[in-house]
């Protein structure tokens, strides 16, 4: 008898894995499709599942700046005392000065600056100097701008959103103030808002993050900071779809009106249509 006929014949499934390894197989969560258990994504190129990152992770975005549409400068610094995902907004200005001296008096520009962490509003009013805020270095040092995103008034219509609130984002959207939704990382968005005591700049953070393992169904988690962290995990057990706040609609719209970032962020855009 030879030797080949003891083998087991290989599973269909299988025939594309190539040479015989010790690795091992894993299914790919989303579309169903085998592959290594080394691997870092999905071979299957339409589908792109990351399932872990390398050694090599991306730096963290530091500072990014925000297209506002006028003189007025804010920017998206990342808190790294809380993590990479913890984001405040730094505004920089010029303020003029004006000196007397023995020839007369003489007007100077000063760059100033003004961070929106309550710990250093507070240190601000307490007479520490706040130029020396690291949030604000690290704005002064920005050389990064963010991508604002469209959104087509046809993608807006055709969503399940109520009247009022299409109303309220085609609003914000046109308003000439700058991009209604703007990227500053992977998983993080500037949006646009009205202007109030917490968000005094009239814009907030965003965060759609997408959690794939091979042991249980992908995860989706979105968090919008018009949301206090406290009620955000309280309600995780409860309907997920009552936490979709205006802001959420405006970057499903963004997201949809791109092809490329309907792709990336199909789960997202499906549990919106599905409503689960």
């Amino acid at each position: 008898m030879e030797p080949n006929s003891l083998r087991t014949k290989v599973p269909a499934f299988l025939s594309d894995l190539g040479k015989a390894t010790l690795r091992g197989i894993r299914k790919c969560p989303r579309c169903g499709t085998y592959n290594g258990t080394r691997g870092l994504s999905c071979k299957n190129k339409t589908c792109g599942t990351i399932f872990r990152y390398g050694a090599r992770k991306q730096p963290s975005v530091e500072a990014v700046k925000i297209i506002t549409g006028s003189d007025l400068q804010v920017y998206s610094v990342r808190q790294r005392d809380r993590g990479p995902d913890y984001r405040c907004f730094v505004e920089l200005g010029v303020s003029e000065t004006t000196i007397q001296t023995v020839d007369g008096t003489i007007i100077t520009q000063l760059s100033s600056g003004r961070c929106y962490v309550p710990s250093c509003l507070k240190a601000a009013t307490q007479g520490v100097v706040e130029n020396q805020c690291q949030h604000i270095k690290l704005a002064v040092n920005c050389q990064l701008e963010a991508t604002p995103l469209t959104l087509k008034s046809s993608v807006l219509n055709a969503m399940q959103a109520s009247a009022e609130t299409k109303q309220t984002i085609w609003q914000l959207a046109t308003d000439p103030t700058g991009p209604l939704v703007q990227r500053i990382t992977k998983n993080i968005l500037v949006v646009k808002c009205k202007a109030s005591q917490k968000h005094t700049l009239g814009y907030l953070h965003t965060s759609f993050v997408q959690k794939i393992s091979a042991k249980s169904l992908p995860e989706r988690r979105f968090f919008c900071s018009c949301q206090s962290l406290k009620s955000h995990k309280s309600s995780a057990s409860r309907d997920e779809a009552a936490q979709r706040c205006i802001h959420f609609f405006a970057c499903i719209c963004a997201f949809a009106s791109d092809e490329t970032l309907a792709q990336e962020f199909s789960d997202f855009l499906n549990f919106d249509s599905s409503g689960s």
